[in-house]
């Protein structure tokens, strides 16, 4: 399952805990990059999404001692980071405000074309990224998160389990009907494929 805590990972920590900012700064340059892409996905603006990172990251380290070691250190700050997410958007509800355009100098861009790929290719990959971030940011809330932990992220179910603080069950058929929702949307770009794809959940 690879939930175990690697030792090296281990000495940072208990290094952290005891007033070793390097030791702490270690982790956070071995973990800001998923942080900040599972929140950008989540958000769809990097602005937002450095802000809620930085956030991530400082209440990690006013917690630490909180850390149990029951599950890896990444998981235990997405869980930070689904509070941090969840606060914004609370907040961002009773301001009224909505955005989901992506925007924001310094947003993940998909990979760069490969050798063979032309204008026409690198052109219609892009608009299919593109169709995919909309398609995910439309999703509610409840689904945008676990299709980003899941798919994206690569969490596996019980660490999503833990995360979310629901049965292994409970993930499977929230995941499903999210993936279901996000092939809806999907349908006019790919097509019968999408109603092929594998679903694991």
């Amino acid at each position: 399952m690879g939930t175990e805590v690697p030792s090296s990972e281990a000495r940072l920590i208990g290094r952290a805990r005891r007033g070793d900012v390097q030791a702490f700064g270690r982790l956070v340059e071995l973990n800001k990059d998923y942080i900040f892409n599972a929140v950008f996905h989540l958000l769809g603006n990097a602005v937002d999404a450095e802000d809620i990172s930085q956030e991530v990251f400082l209440r990690a380290f006013r917690h630490l001692n909180d850390f149990e070691g029951r599950a890896r250190f990444r998981t235990w700050l997405y869980g930070i980071m689904l509070n941090a997410v969840r606060s914004f958007w609370r907040r961002r509800t009773l301001r009224g405000t909505v955005s989901l355009d992506g925007g924001g100098e310094g947003a993940p861009l998909p990979d760069p074309p490969g050798p063979t790929d032309g204008p026409d290719a690198a052109a219609d990959r892009r608009e299919r990224v593109e169709a995919v971030r909309a398609a995910i940011g439309a999703l509610d809330e409840e689904s945008r998160e676990i299709v980003v932990l899941r798919d994206i992220k690569g969490l596996a179910y019980e660490e999503l389990a833990e995360v979310l603080r629901i049965p292994v069950g409970t993930v499977k058929s929230r995941l499903h009907r999210a993936r279901t929702a996000l092939r809806k949307a999907l349908e006019p770009l790919y097509g019968a494929e999408q109603k092929d794809g594998p679903d694991d959940g």
